[in-house]
């Protein structure tokens, strides 16, 4: 029984570490974004692009019970890469 612990275990920080380089790739994207955006005068949030990816999210889960716990975290991943740019702006 604890090696089916130990393994469940092991399995999650290897996925663990994958959302966090996946993450990190994201947010390099996200950068690249606030630039054209400053560039342009766009304000950093864009409430139709955020409706759009949690229904790409949706789309892309293929257990239903977790649709909206997955959406919930990506909410909070758009919300603190609105909180990267908006520090990044006044950075800048």
């Amino acid at each position: 029984m604890e090696d089916q612990l130990t393994n469940a275990r092991h399995q999650i920080n290897d996925v663990d570490r994958q959302i966090t380089s996946l993450l990190e790739k994201r947010f390099k994207a996200v950068q690249a974004v606030n630039e054209y955006k400053q560039q342009h005068q766009l304000p950093v949030l864009d409430q139709h692009r955020e409706e759009q990816v949690l229904s790409k999210v949706a789309d892309h889960v293929t257990d239903s019970a977790t649709v909206l716990y997955i959406q919930n975290i990506f909410k909070e991943i758009m919300h603190q890469s609105r909180a990267f740019q908006d520090a990044q702006r006044k950075e800048g």
